[in-house]
């Protein structure tokens, strides 16, 4: 095992491997993209839509960017940016 284990390791001397956390990743996907926002909505969300999260407070629907990876939960597909009534 031993010696496997070194053959193994003699062989991948000039191999490097290059770790991207997520959110780096995430940053230049949406570069690419143009994506935006933090927050899933359901499919029938429009811009200017209310929204009540969980902890109550209101926010509005800015920008929707489309069905989204990061949105896991299949009742709300859509990635958008929600903010403030003032920011609207």
């Amino acid at each position: 095992m031993k010696l496997l284990t070194i053959l193994l390791c003699s062989q991948l001397s000039g191999c490097f491997f290059f770790l991207i956390p997520g959110s780096v990743a995430g940053k230049v996907e949406d570069g690419i993209t143009g994506a935006r926002g933090n927050y899933c909505v359901a499919s029938s969300a429009k811009v200017g839509d209310r929204i009540k999260l969980p902890d109550d407070s209101i926010l509005y629907v800015k920008s929707l960017s489309g069905e989204s990876a990061r949105c896991t939960a299949p009742e709300y597909p859509i990635r958008a940016e929600l903010v403030n009534k003032e920011s609207i």
